[in-house]
């Protein structure tokens, strides 16, 4: 009976450290996408009858990327190239959150996003790739 009551103990302890590590790799998951330079908060889902998935996207010189609030991969779910990119017309809901539909690359994806977030998404598609400087005869 003791040897069974210290199997199972163990495996509760076990069970425990496992659960607090993932928490802990979660956290720093999080933590880090957040802290990357244009990041934002942002929701998508893959067409109106799907439910929303929360996460952030990122400005990226050359694609808009999209990684999952929680989740164990470490890089974007989905990458949508900048360069042939339209957004839609935002559609309002509560608390100045807009909804949009975004296509680049043969891809469609809804997005949530704040209004100021918004607003960087139209001008970051609109300002176009960084392009090579042309050599001027002075």
């Amino acid at each position: 009976m003791n040897s069974l009551v210290l199997i199972l103990a163990l495996l509760l302890l076990f069970a425990l450290v496992v659960t607090l590590v993932v928490l802990v790799i979660l956290l720093i998951r999080a933590r880090s996408i957040g802290h990357i330079v244009g990041t934002f908060e942002c929701a998508s889902r893959p067409d109106t009858s799907s439910g929303w998935v929360s996460g952030m996207a990122r400005f990226g010189s050359r694609d808009l990327q999209w990684f999952r609030l929680f989740g164990l991969q470490f890089g974007p779910q989905f990458r949508m190239p900048r360069e042939d990119m339209r957004v839609s017309a935002p559609i309002a809901r509560p608390e100045e959150i807009v909804e949009v539909m975004v296509e680049s690359g043969g891809q469609r994806r809804y997005l949530a996003m704040r209004t100021e977030w918004y607003n960087g998404l139209v001008s970051w598609v609109d300002s176009g790739l960084p392009r090579a400087r042309e050599d001027y005869d002075l």
